[in-house]
């Protein structure tokens, strides 16, 4: 569903591995390596807009027919301001340390990337009204949640959204189904399916959205 990739791999995540940005060939094999097709969508991020690594996947990615966007705090070289499909552009001026992009750059993509996973994530049916309901129960943290969820969706209280959760493996998606629809997890897998995997269309429309 969503694909990270970075210059030098996921070893850069925990060293530095300078030189790994500039190596074109590398931003072109990685698209191959992540299967980019057609029906993808390649988001890339440069805070500079000249980045060799993501300038060659974006090139890469159109070519396979992907569709594509360029996250950049500076203006972008004219060749993708002309090939891509999406420009997102953040004016942050100056950074307080020249050229430490990691200050303003960085936060401006942070809070850039929570819009578009956020929206991704709620077009893909994976939240119901304001709620994030597609995930598993598997840890005391998510448990708690999972169960607050599930009693504000289905207007139960704890012990029967606890026992919901159960008996749907876990699945705080399955668990709505069940409770709103009155059915069991093998009827309330079917409704899913159906649906797509929106909650909405198999269980009926959330209640309204509280402040969080």
């Amino acid at each position: 569903m969503v694909v990270g990739v970075i210059a030098g791999g996921y070893p850069a995540l925990v060293k530095s591995a300078e030189g790994a940005e500039d190596d074109v060939n590398a931003g072109m094999a990685a698209m191959d390596q992540a299967r980019v097709a057609p029906a993808d969508f390649v988001l890339g991020i440069a805070a500079s807009g000249t980045t060799p690594f993501v300038r060659a996947a974006l090139s890469r990615a159109q070519t396979i027919g992907a569709a594509t966007g360029l996250l950049s705090c500076s203006d972008p070289p004219r060749v993708l301001v002309d090939t891509c499909d999406v420009l997102i552009l953040p004016q942050v001026g100056p950074e307080a340390l020249t050229g430490s992009t990691r200050l303003k750059a960085g936060t401006a993509t942070k809070l850039v990337l929570n819009t578009v996973s956020t929206g991704a994530m709620i077009r893909l049916g994976r939240a119901y009204g304001n709620l994030m309901v597609d995930l598993m129960a598997l840890s005391d943290k998510l448990r708690d949640r999972g169960e607050r969820i599930v009693m504000e969706c289905a207007g139960v209280d704890r012990g029967a959204a606890r026992r919901a959760i159960e008996a749907a493996g876990g699945s705080v998606k399955l668990a709505i189904v069940m409770m709103r629809r009155a059915v069991g997890k093998t009827e309330a897998v079917r409704l899913l399916a159906d649906a797509d995997g929106f909650v909405r269309r198999a269980a009926g429309d959330p209640p309204p959205v509280r402040p969080a």
